[in-house]
C-alpha cells in the first residue's frame, strides 16, 4: 500500500491566502518500513525539503514540508517510486481544483463550474429511514421527481432497496420491480440526468437500459463482483462509496486505525481497480460514505477533513442529509427534525470540499448550497 496525502493548509485557505510561497505538509504512507526507509533515503538529499522525519508503527509514514512552488520539482528525484510520482501529480492536480469538472454520460458530457451539484433523493421503499414508503405508487414518485428538479436539483438519485443501519438486504427482482417504473416515467418528464443507487450489476444494467446517466453504488463495487466490468460496458459515471461491512451489520463497533487515511487508501484501491475494469477517470466519483459502518466521531472526523480526499483528483459525493448522527448530536430528533443540521453539514462539506451533496430537502438545501458555494468560491 501506498498512499500520499496533504496534511496541511486545506485548500480553502490555500486558495485565499496571499502570503506565498504557502507551504504543504506532505506524507506519503507505506506499508513496510523498508520501503519508508528506502523511500526518505532518496528524499534526503533534496534541498528544498525540510523537517523530513519517518513516523508510524504501521502503516509507516514519511512527513515533510515543501513550499508550493517547489514541490513541483519533486517528482525528477521519485524514478525509483513511480506510484509515489502517479500520486504526487495526481494530489497535486486535484487539491488545486477548483471546481472545474466534466463528467462524460453514456452519450454526451455533463461540465459544470464552481457550483456544487445538488443530488435529490427520491426514495422508492417502504423502509429507508426518513421517507420510506411515501413514494411506493409510480406516479407520486415520478412526481416527486419532477417537484426535486423545479426546486433545483441538478440529479435525481433512485434507489429501491434501504441502507439504512440494520436494514436486510431485497432481491434484484424486487429492486428493479421497485424502480424501474419510477425512472421509465421520470425519464420523459425530467430534463436533468437520474442516477440509480444501487450496489446490484443485474439492477444497473436495468436501470441504465431505462435511461438512468450514472450509478451510485454504496459498495464502491465489491458488493457484486459483476458490476465493475457492467458499469465499464454501460459507459456511464460510477458514485464509488465508502462502506465498512454491510448495511445489516456495518454499525456493530466500526474500527479505524485512521479514518481518514484509511479510506483515503481503500479509495486509491478502488480506483485501480475501476480502471482495470476499463472504467474512463472522467466517469468515477467518490463518496466517504457518512453513517455507512462509522461512529458519530468518525464523521465528524471525515467532515472536518473532506479536502483530504481532493488529492485523488475526484469529485467528492457528500450524504449527510437527515443521517442519525446530526439526530443525535441535537438530542435524539427524528430525521424529519434535522433540516436545519442538514444545512449545517451540507455548508461544511461545501467549505471542506465537497462537489456532490446529496439531500432529501432540496429546496432548503437549494439555498443553503448558493449561499456556501458563493463562500467557497468567492463569487
Amino acid at each position: 500500500m501506498i498512499s500520499f496525502r496533504i496534511l496541511h493548509p486545506e485548500p480553502f485557505y490555500f486558495s485565499q491566502s496571499s502570503r506565498l510561497p504557502l507551504d504543504l505538509l506532505c506524507a506519503v504512507e507505506f506499508s513496510f518500513r523498508t520501503e519508508a526507509v528506502r523511500f526518505q533515503k532518496v528524499l534526503l538529499p533534496v534541498p528544498f525539503l525540510r523537517h523530513l522525519r519517518l513516523e508510524g508503527n504501521g502503516p509507516f509514514e514519511v512527513k515533510w514540508l515543501v513550499s508550493w512552488p517547489q514541490i513541483f520539482l519533486l517528482n525528477k528525484n521519485l524514478g525509483n517510486f513511480p506510484e509515489v510520482s502517479r500520486q504526487i501529480e495526481e494530489g497535486l492536480k486535484g487539491y488545486n481544483q477548483e471546481g472545474f469538472w466534466t463528467l462524460h454520460l453514456k452519450n454526451k458530457k455533463k461540465s459544470w463550474s464552481r457550483k456544487t451539484q445538488i443530488m435529490g433523493i427520491l426514495n422508492v421503499t417502504p423502509d429507508s429511514f426518513s421517507d420510506g414508503g411515501r413514494y411506493l405508487d409510480p406516479l407520486k414518485a415520478a412526481e416527486q421527481a419532477l417537484r426535486l428538479q423545479e426546486e433545483g436539483a441538478d440529479w435525481i438519485d433512485v434507489g429501491g432497496e434501504s441502507t439504512r443501519p440494520g436494514a436486510k438486504p431485497v432481491s434484484a427482482t424486487e429492486e428493479k420491480k421497485r424502480i424501474l417504473p419510477v425512472i421509465k416515467s421520470a425519464v420523459k418528464m425530467l430534463r436533468i440526468p437520474l442516477s440509480a443507487d444501487t450496489y446490484k450489476a443485474e439492477v444497473a444494467r436495468a436501470a441504465v437500459g431505462e435511461g438512468v446517466r450514472m450509478i451510485n453504488d454504496i459498495s464502491a463495487m465489491t458488493f457484486d463482483p459483476r458490476m465493475g466490468k457492467t458499469v465499464s460496458a454501460l459507459k456511464v459515471p460510477v458514485i464509488l462509496m465508502h462502506t465498512q461491512g454491510k448495511p445489516k451489520t456495518m454499525q456493530r463497533k466500526p474500527f479505524y486505525r485512521d479514518v481518514v487515511g484509511d479510506i483515503l487508501s481503500y479509495f486509491r484501491q478502488r480506483l485501480d481497480y475501476a480502471r482495470d475494469c476499463g472504467i474512463a477517470e472522467d466517469r468515477l466519483l467518490v463518496d466517504p460514505g457518512f453513517g455507512f459502518g462509522k461512529t458519530d466521531q468518525q464523521n465528524l472526523t471525515l467532515l472536518r477533513e473532506l479536502w483530504e480526499f481532493k488529492v485523488l483528483g475526484k469529485p467528492i459525493v457528500s450524504g449527510l442529509s437527515r443521517k442519525s448522527t446530526l439526530g443525535r448530536l441535537l438530542g435524539g430528533l427524528p430525521p424529519e427534525k434535522r433540516v436545519e443540521a442538514t444545512a449545517a453539514a451540507v455548508t461544511t462539506s461545501i467549505l471542506k470540499g465537497a462537489d456532490f451533496v446529496r439531500v432529501h430537502d432540496v429546496q432548503s438545501m437549494a439555498r443553503v448550497v448558493k449561499i456556501a458555494d458563493a463562500i467557497h468560491y468567492g463569487e
